[in-house]
């Protein structure tokens, strides 16, 4: 089964996409999510023994259960960590599209199995496996709600996962260049396939390193100088250290102002897990 790293890191990015679940869900009539890095749907390998994570994956007595936790222990009661996708299923009551992307051919038959149930759901309208690097998906363009069976007024969310968002563009020379890293590059490819696509739109771009002189300052000036200005505005940053964040942009969405306080809240939710 598929790895997880079972740090603060999963608790950052899948807080953060749990709370934006549950707050878009109040305004949008469907989801069209695309994930550039899908993960095992249920992984029980775990890397890592982060006390803190092992606490919450647990269950804390006396500790008020977030959208997040209660969707988790659903999950996986038996152990193990969920994807984002499967996060999106069981916290999204509306209908939903998926685009999942995934290189590791183990991990896409795991995909590949549980989308055999999923597809069979009534709320999932369209499903869709790529198996390969992200970039070559996105080049061929991205699914608009209505092309994927989705009512207007549906939401498109993109979910960047890699393991660190460098400010230098890429490599042209491929030996140098990390394949699982996102660059400038390919926020602009993005951009350039989301210009196509009408409807409100966010994207959760989570990044875990700040390693080759690439402070987290310098990671969200990069991105901001791509994205803002192109209709795109920055609702939130949501750390969980000073190598670890979730950044959330957001373009026609009116509602993004709910948004701004996602740091606090995830802070204090934080807090509340005992060291």
């Amino acid at each position: 089964m598929g790895k997880y790293k079972g740090n603060k890191g999963n608790l950052m990015q899948h807080w953060t996409l749990c709370e934006l679940l549950a707050v878009a869900e109040k305004h949008a009539s469907g989801l069209n999510f695309i994930d550039a890095h899908a993960m095992a749907p249920l992984a029980t390998d775990n890397e890592r023994r982060d006390g803190m994570f092992a606490r919450v994956q647990n269950g804390l007595p006396d500790h008020p259960g977030s959208a997040y936790e209660r969707a988790w222990h659903e999950l996986a009661s038996n152990g193990g960590y969920p994807s984002s996708a499967a996060f999106v299923e069981k916290i999204w009551q509306g209908d939903f599209s998926l685009l999942l992307c995934e290189v590791d051919p183990t991990t896409i038959e795991e995909i590949e199995l549980w989308l055999e149930r999923v597809i069979k759901t009534a709320r999932c309208k369209n499903d869709e496996l790529f198996s390969g690097d992200w970039r070559q998906r996105f080049a061929e363009g991205l699914p608009t709600p209505s092309k994927v069976g989705l009512a207007d007024g549906s939401l498109t969310l993109v979910s960047f996962d890699p393991y660190m968002y460098n400010s230098r563009r890429r490599f042209a020379d491929p030996k140098r260049r990390n394949e699982s890293n996102l660059y400038p590059d390919d926020i602009e490819l993005t951009l350039d396939k989301l210009s196509r696509l009408n409807g409100g739109i966010l994207i959760q771009l989570s990044t875990y390193s700040t390693n080759d002189n690439n402070p987290q300052g310098a990671v969200i000036s990069s991105v901001n100088s791509i994205l803002v200005g192109q209709s795109f505005t920055l609702c939130a940053v949501v750390p969980a250290n000073k190598k670890m964040m979730s950044m959330v942009y957001a373009r026609n969405v009116p509602w993004l102002s709910e948004l701004a306080d996602l740091p606090y809240r995830f802070e204090k939710w934080h807090k509340a897990i005992p060291i």
